[in-house]
């Protein structure tokens, strides 16, 4: 298992802007901001973090920082620690299609829940 799972747009192609990815996810998923684009969340005793990035278009990446950027095209959630059970897993699944869902995004293929 991976210890994140990417959402991003299709072929990287378009981008939401920084404050509503924030506003989504604080709002309507309830994390809290750590720093520029970063989150977290407990969920079932676990911490979930989640991260947006402007990728490239082949996806790739390299930042030393998140701040000034005002779009993104990728999301990480990044996955806790601990052993993941049934409830976790329902839990982040449910994080990960309403990012799908809002965005009309897509999880990247590499990373596999049950959809």
């Amino acid at each position: 298992m991976y210890d994140y799972i990417s959402i991003h747009s299709i072929d990287y192609a378009t981008s939401v802007k920084t404050e509503v990815l924030e506003r989504f996810v604080v709002q309507t998923l309830g994390f809290e901001q750590t720093g520029p684009l970063q989150f977290s969340k407990a969920l079932y005793g676990a911490h979930v973090g989640l991260k947006g990035i402007a990728a490239n278009p082949d996806g790739s990446y390299a930042y030393y920082t998140l701040e000034g950027v005002e779009e993104v095209n990728l999301v990480e959630v990044i996955l806790p620690t601990t052993k993941i059970d049934a409830p976790l897993e329902r839990a982040i699944t449910g994080l990960v299609m309403a990012i799908v869902d809002e965005f009309g995004w897509c999880i990247d293929e590499d990373h596999g829940l049950d959809t």
